[in-house]
């Protein structure tokens, strides 16, 4: 068969379900191409499969006319290294010298397995996840995850979880944020005036500041709340602005509304002799804590599945109280080590790996990893969940922040059109990898060093 020819039939053996996404490389050698431009046909006919379940095609995320990697040693210090094939410098970064191919036979493998496109950041293919509730919809799974095989684990989890239906997701239909201001006063009289004074103008307040600021992005201020402190002789007065939006992440556009609420404030204060001896942005007090319980930006979303436990058992090959066991002492030690249980599992690796991917606003990943798993008996059923109480997003590309064109083809393939969905996805597809590596932990198949 020509190339042509194979990357077809591949492309086919994949749509009827014959192979797996990530074998299509050995598909390739098995119908006699050698390497390693197997894996460039097994790659191509994967990105066609994917344009097939997706109905998009691929235009911004690209691939290398050599899409895999070469290994290499140092002659000098005996370092292996990993180089993609369209590295032009092949010295050793310790010692500068030449470095040699190994044997052909260990010599080349994929960018990353299941590997679909991207130049610097590589991006896999990774199966798909169904899920029902506040949103209904399957998505097809495309990561940037790293060389590991994560990601595949996130597949496996997904397709075990839809063996029993789409996972069900609860997702807020708003997503928040907040901005707090802090005002200082010598006496508790100054402070007790300004608070009833910021209470009875708080709606021209709230008014001026959403036509300013945040009707443009279909915003607004939810409530306002007030909190008194005190610091030895300093009277504190906390006034926060709580704003939500659909589908931006507003967080930006709520720090302006408030800025601006300061200085009519300010205004106020002078206007009614009430002196304030500092007023400024308090950001402390405004659950901008990343990640922590305290944040209070984000939209919520859990997700989660119900399995038989006569089945699951069978599928362990243990009791469910050997299993229990495990989600207690992990979540116990997570606990104890960091203070929160963030970072549990998989999720410290997926939420980023969503986000790195997507390239949405926010960039830094950091504030939406705060997540919690979860189990339970109901019933005849284990209940298997996970929650991600602070997902921040801002879903267009816009002002408030640019996706590139790579990034807002991955969320078309994805399926995701609104800020809920991508709170969902990143759920569903957290649940998928939790469920895996908790599952095969206690199967005792991870890390078995064969």
């Amino acid at each position: 068969m020509d190339r042509e020819s194979v990357v077809k039939k591949v492309e086919d053996m994949l749509v009827a379900g014959e192979i797996t996404p990530w074998k299509a490389e050995a598909a390739a050698a098995d119908h006699g191409i050698p390497a390693p431009e197997n894996i460039t046909v097994g790659v191509e006919a994967r990105r066609r499969f994917v344009e097939h379940k997706t109905g998009h095609s691929f235009h911004h995320l690209v691939m290398p006319d050599k899409p895999y990697h070469v290994a290499f040693r140092c002659p000098r210090d005996n370092t292996l290294w990993t180089l993609a094939a369209e590295d032009t410098d092949q010295h050793c970064s310790l010692c500068g010298s030449e470095l040699s191919m190994l044997p052909e036979e260990e010599r080349y493998k994929p960018l990353v397995n299941s590997y679909i496109g991207g130049v610097e950041d590589y991006c896999s293919y990774s199966g798909q996840v169904s899920v029902c509730g506040d949103v209904e919809k399957t998505f097809q799974i495309l990561l940037c995850w790293g060389p590991g095989v994560g990601h595949m684990g996130i597949g496996a989890g997904c397709y075990k979880l839809n063996k029993y239906g789409p996972v069900e997701v609860c997702v807020s239909d708003w997503g928040r944020a907040c901005r707090n201001l802090s005002f200082v006063f010598d006496t508790e009289e100054q402070r007790e005036k300004a608070r009833f004074l910021i209470q009875d103008n708080l709606d021209s307040i709230i008014s001026q500041i959403t036509q300013k600021h945040l009707s443009d992005w279909n915003g607004e201020i939810e409530y306002v709340d007030f909190l008194y402190k005190q610091h030895h002789r300093d009277r504190i007065l906390h006034c926060c602005f709580y704003s939500r939006f659909d589908n931006h992440r507003g967080h930006g556009q709520t720090s302006h509304a408030v800025g601006m609420a300061k200085l009519i404030i300010d205004d106020l204060f002078r206007s009614n002799n009430i002196p304030c001896r500092l007023s400024v942005v308090g950001m402390g007090r405004d659950g901008d804590l990343k990640p922590s319980p305290r944040n209070r930006r984000g939209r919520y979303v859990s997700a989660q599945q119900a399995i038989p436990v006569a089945e699951y058992e069978k599928i362990l090959g243990r009791s469910i109280r050997d299993f229990f066991s495990y989600i207690h002492l992990d979540y116990q030690g997570v606990t104890e080590e960091t203070g929160w249980p963030a970072y549990t599992g998989m999720g410290g690796e997926i939420i980023p790996a969503f986000y790195r991917t997507m390239r949405c606003n926010p960039r830094p990943y950091l504030v939406s990893s705060y997540q919690k798993v979860y189990a339970r008996i109901e019933g005849n059923d284990l209940v298997f969940g996970v929650e991600l109480p602070n997902v921040e997003v801002g879903i267009t590309s816009s002002p408030e922040g640019i996706i590139p064109p790579a990034s807002r083809e991955i969320l078309k393939m994805w399926g995701i059109g609104t800020a809920k969905e991508f709170a969902a996805a990143v759920a569903a597809i957290t649940l998928g990898g939790e469920f895996n590596f908790a599952t095969r932990h206690v199967q005792e198949k991870m890390y078995t060093g064969k």
